[in-house]
């Protein structure tokens, strides 16, 4: 056990370069014994840097490192930062989704378990005991890919900690890093991750909490650091702190809050829907007008996030029919490409499975909407493709090297421009989003806000489903709040509030009719 007072984590100047660019500058952090620490920065502020580093991924140019009072040489051996008492969870959780949790529990386990022989009884004896210790309702032979998005980050967490555990040579609990754990995931299970991690404190661990989301970093931690162009600008009791004044040392200037809308449009429906149904959708009729910012949000389950997939074909609608330009469709069998070629262009939660091809360069992105519409289909002047993907990062602030950049390469927030860049290239009359800022930096998300404003202006109607309220207030004209599959409750103008919304979704339903 390290002596009284020293902390879990003790980093000083670190430093690290890229080809002339420095990404680290002499950035100090101090973790303490059982503290929860969040970790916030803009994409490209230097937080992935530190993180490689701890794991071994990066050396750094200069810095030192102390693990509970311990010296720790730089570079850690890749592979070897559980033995100094360092564990990691990534976004993308490091699991294998065809095997069991059996299997991933003790995939990669080779200190403690043999290949050539797996007492597979005794294994799953054990990680029954893990799973009780922290009342997790988890099943040894259950697959993974058969599992609610919380149990897969819960069993990602519980791993990271008993790898600590069971390889850390003291007697420390250690320090799990969580790399944006909660975006795709819903409020709900955002609870219950933080009880996890509460309980994890409790029992002395340390975590550092690397999040976008400002709320759940005031909510959940002890302490803040802020990077900002790979510098520390500041650490933050969180419990004591001002919202504004963290924003502002994050984006580096104060961003204005509230609503940056009219209160309404008054215009003539330019989108008319009726009749939707869907899994949990009940014959929903709506309106959007022009430059009109449309919200739906509910709890859970309610079917909100539904509309933008049944729209767009990317989900199979039991019923209903679209009226765009004076034409009605039936959405029932529509494709994707009948969508597009009628003005319609989405936008999903998930860019990097749904939105991008992540192997292909950005220029091969932003291509793909012309080409599926038969622009360059049979020849190519790959000068003019660059120059338009060119225009296309300039106009839409997107960070890149060159256009024949991987989309891999980008960060988040930049993927997330260079996705609504590929489909507004086409000038859609209906945008249809899904949590468009997901996982996005409060600066990306008001450049993202502005390309929407933007569109308005030219005439689009936006429908955005979001389970983020503050959002909606910023931006939306009108909320549709939705309760199993029905509009609960709309709000419209200076009723769009976050605690309007809240308490719309919250609060008893007036109307009692059987659904």
């Amino acid at each position: 056990m390290s002596e009284a007072g020293h902390p879990r984590l003790a980093i000083r100047g670190l430093t690290k370069s890229f080809g002339g660019v420095r990404a680290l500058s002499r950035a100090d952090l101090t973790i303490m014994p059982g503290e929860i620490h969040g970790l916030l920065g803009k994409n490209g502020s230097g937080k992935s840097t530190l993180i490689k580093i701890l794991s071994g991924f990066h050396k750094p140019d200069e810095g030192t490192l102390e693990v509970d009072g311990t010296p720790v040489a730089l570079p850690i051996p890749l592979g070897r930062s559980e033995a100094i008492g360092l564990s990691f969870v990534h976004q993308n959780l490091g699991l294998l989704p065809e095997a069991t949790v059996l299997e991933n529990l003790i995939a990669g386990d080779h200190e403690r378990i043999r290949p050539w022989f797996i007492d597979w009884s005794a294994e799953a004896a054990r990680a029954r005991r893990l799973f009780a210790d922290h009342n997790l309702d988890l099943d040894p032979w259950a697959v993974v890919a058969d599992l609610s998005p919380v149990k897969r980050a819960q069993l990602a967490i519980v791993r990271a900690a008993d790898r600590v555990k069971a390889h850390n040579a003291s007697a420390s609990p250690g320090l799990l890093v969580l790399d944006e754990p909660t975006p795709f995931l819903p409020i709900e299970d955002v609870r219950e991750l933080f009880a996890m991690m509460r309980a994890l404190k409790r029992s002395g661990v340390s975590i550092v909490f690397v999040s976008h989301d400002i709320d759940e970093v005031m909510e959940i931690t002890d302490r803040a650091t802020v990077l900002r162009d790979g510098e520390v600008i500041g650490t933050f009791e969180t419990a004591t702190s001002d919202r504004g004044r963290i924003v502002e040392a994050i984006v580096g200037r104060s961003l204005a809050q509230g609503r940056l809308v009219s209160d309404a449009v008054a215009a003539p429906p330019a989108i008319s829907v009726r009749g939707l149904k869907g899994r949990m959708l009940q014959a929903l009729d709506f309106d959007v007008a022009p430059g009109e910012i449309l919200g739906l949000t509910g709890l859970i389950g309610s079917g909100y996030d539904e509309v933008p997939h049944l729209l767009a074909g990317a989900q199979p609608a039991k019923a209903g029919q679209l009226e765009i330009d004076g034409r009605v469709r039936d959405l029932v069998g529509l494709e994707p490409t009948a969508a597009i070629e009628a003005g319609l262009v989405f936008i999903p939660a998930d860019r990097q499975k749904q939105g991008l091809a992540l192997d292909l360069t950005l220029t091969e992105n932003a291509m793909l909407p012309l080409a599926a519409g038969g622009r360059g289909r049979f020849w190519l002047d790959h000068g003019q493709r660059e120059a338009t993907t060119m225009d296309l990062i300039r106009r839409f602030v997107v960070k890149a090297q060159a256009p024949r950049q991987a989309a891999s390469e980008l960060s988040g927030g930049n993927q997330q421009k260079l996705l609504l860049g590929k489909w507004l290239q086409l000038v859609p009359k209906l945008i249809l989003l899904d949590e468009p800022t997901q996982g996005i930096d409060v600066g990306a998300r008001r450049e993202i806000y502005d390309r929407l404003f933007e569109a308005c202006a030219r005439g689009a109607a936006i429908i955005c489903a979001t389970s983020e309220f503050e959002q909606l207030e910023m931006i939306a004209h009108r909320v549709l709040v939705f309760e199993r599959g029905r509009v609960k409750a709309e709000l419209r103008g200076s009723a769009v509030t976050k605690s309007s919304i809240e308490q719309a979704c919250y609060g008893e339903t007036k109307v009692h009719e059987p659904f």
